[in-house]
């Protein structure tokens, strides 16, 4: 085709017989179809790829009867007048592209075409004006169509939206609780261009199922502490039950005193332990590949309740194991469920171990931090007063300022609820401090006195003289 646009050869513009054959046009296509991540434009392209060729041939049929007509140089008679073949080609410019546009706008009925003076121009005229109107119809409908199944998620997934949308709005919801939902249809849009990852993945071979849940989750699931040393066809059957739960920013994950239904695996984003009456104190983070409420799936004594507040930080995905499909699971591996129920019980003994050594040691100086009651003995204001009024150089005037010194060291005075057996050496070394402080009061209020004894006799021996 490039040489017949290139090169003006008469035998260019025949029909391409060892060129490409049609099954090799469909295997070019149907490879790339199979090899490529977006089918849909090589799909748009062999569609595209017929109507031109179908065009090129029309084309080299065109040039044939204008070469089989002198390229209109033979007249032809009407009425005893003779008139010269317009038709035709006449042999002038590029003869590739004068054929193909006049072969295109006759199949596309564009533009005003001459009309045909024999009856092979008119069975020529006849046969490209029904190709244009069936042929190109049909290949434009596919071209229609295949730009629609491009689009069909996407459509999906707007319906669907807009459908939640509006149901909220009749549902007369708040407006921020609207726009959460909002959220979490584009965030799981973007993530898995699709709103139901698992319908997708029910459709494959349960081989190919599972090879594709190990592939992702194998391991992730295998750090997990619980499931440590467990067989491999357990975890095989264990990374088919995990399925993508998506949390937007701010939402509650679990919270204390809950019953656990689910272990959950932190895929991607950033979670928070939070406690405190808000949520506002925060105690650690959880990032990608984390796990949390592996205990509460078996129901250990009791441990099946939530720990803590676990709250996303931002949008967040996670994956979750219910207890519902560990129990279906473990009914076809009876040692498997006897080894995590060991492994659990060990867990919980290790947990409630660290958590006692941390009582003899260190729970003591945090009670008594959080009992200790600071309160301070304020000073007489009547003292002030005299010291600021007598003579600062005088003995009185000293003492006072000695006695409030010293009743400033002692002005923090620790209450605390700690019982007596449990504090009693803390007891003693307060009974001696107080003992001190007491004989230091008390030489500070006889000094003054003597003090005071010695300015009185001064001032009545002024007088007499």
């Amino acid at each position: 085709m490039l040489s017949a646009i290139l090169h003006q050869n008469q035998h260019t513009y025949q029909m391409p017989k060892n060129q490409m054959t049609v099954t090799s046009f469909w295997q070019l296509f149907n490879l790339l179809d199979n090899s490529v991540s977006n089918p849909y434009v090589i799909r748009i392209t062999k569609t595209f790829s017929y109507m031109i060729y179908l065009i090129h041939c029309n084309s080299c049929v065109y040039y044939m009867l204008s070469a089989w007509q002198a390229f209109g140089q033979l007249p032809y008679r009407i009425n005893n007048e003779y008139f010269l073949n317009s038709w035709v080609y006449n042999n002038l410019g590029n003869a590739y592209i004068r054929c193909f546009y006049f072969t295109a706008a006759v199949a596309t009925s564009t533009g005003n075409n001459p009309a045909p003076t024999n009856v092979i121009e008119y069975i020529y005229m006849t046969f490209s004006w029904m190709m244009g109107v069936f042929v190109f119809a049909l290949l434009l409908g596919q071209i229609r169509d295949i730009v629609s199944n491009a689009n069909k998620n996407r459509e999906n997934f707007r319906s669907t939206m807009d459908l939640a949308l509006s149901e909220c709005k009749r549902l007369q919801l708040p407006k921020h609780t609207i726009d959460r939902v909002r959220d979490w249809f584009i965030y799981t849009w973007e993530q898995q261009k699709t709103l139901d990852e698992k319908k997708l993945i029910e459709k494959l071979p349960l081989k190919l199922q599972t090879d594709l849940a190990l592939s992702v989750h194998f391991n992730t699931l295998s750090k997990v502490s619980l499931f440590q040393d467990c067989d491999d066809a357990l975890m095989r059957d264990l990374v088919l039950k995990l399925r993508p739960v998506i949390f937007l920013p701010g939402d509650m994950i679990c919270r204390k005193g809950d019953v656990g239904k689910e272990m959950y695996i932190v895929n991607q984003g950033i979670l928070e332990v939070v406690g405190g009456e808000r949520n506002e104190i925060l105690f650690a983070t959880l990032k990608e590949g984390s796990v949390f409420g592996e205990i509460s799936l078996l129901a250990i004594d009791g441990n099946n309740r939530r720990t803590a507040n676990i709250r996303s930080k931002g949008y967040s995905t996670l994956f979750s194991l219910s207890k519902e499909d560990l129990n279906d699971v473990m009914k076809d591996y009876p040692e498997a469920q006897q080894l995590l129920h060991r492994k659990a019980q060990e867990l919980l003994s290790k947990d409630k171990k660290e958590v006692k050594e941390k009582t003899d040691e260190d729970i003591r100086r945090e009670f008594e931090e959080k009992c200790r009651i600071r309160t301070s003995i304020a000073t007489p204001r009547m003292l002030e007063t005299v010291a600021q009024i007598l003579n600062p150089k005088s003995k009185t005037t000293r003492t006072l300022k000695s006695a409030m010194s010293v009743t400033s060291r002692h002005s923090l005075k620790r209450w605390s609820t700690i019982p007596d057996d449990f504090d009693s050496e803390s007891g003693s070394d307060d009974s001696n401090s107080e003992k001190h402080r007491d004989a230091e009061i008390a030489a500070v209020e006889g000094s003054s006195e003597e003090d005071y004894e010695e300015e009185k006799g001064d001032e009545e021996r002024k007088k007499n003289e």
